[in-house]
């Protein structure tokens, strides 16, 4: 479920797509949705990110937020499933588009340091 939960967030996909290799998408949601309300996502996001920081594999100094709006292009769904159909990328790549979901927020926020 996590797996499943952690994809939706990388590639901001609907839930509809999620690949079938993951549980259903209803049941991956209904699951995220609990993490959401419970604090669960908060906190395994938050050990996610203090493991990575200690083993040196992120460095929260340098991050920023984009407040930049793009629209979605006619097409883009096409685009989302080629680009899923190509294969796995790396860990690390794929680790690092979950903190860009605005659900990771709550996670990185306490682990910035101060300037």
């Amino acid at each position: 479920m996590l797996n499943g939960v952690l994809w939706v967030l990388r590639t901001g996909a609907p839930w509809q797509d999620l690949p079938k290799r993951y549980p259903p998408y209803q049941t991956c949601h209904r699951w995220f949705q609990q993490w959401q309300q419970d604090g669960t996502l908060v906190e395994v996001l938050r050990t996610l990110v203090a493991d990575l920081r200690d083993r040196g594999k992120v460095d929260l100094s340098e991050s920023f937020i984009d407040g930049s709006f793009a629209g979605a292009k006619k097409g883009a769904l096409e685009l989302v499933k080629r680009s899923a159909e190509k294969g796995p990328r790396s860990w690390q790549l794929q680790t690092a588009m979950v903190f860009l979901s605005e659900s990771a927020w709550p996670a990185l926020l306490p682990m910035k340091p101060s300037s």
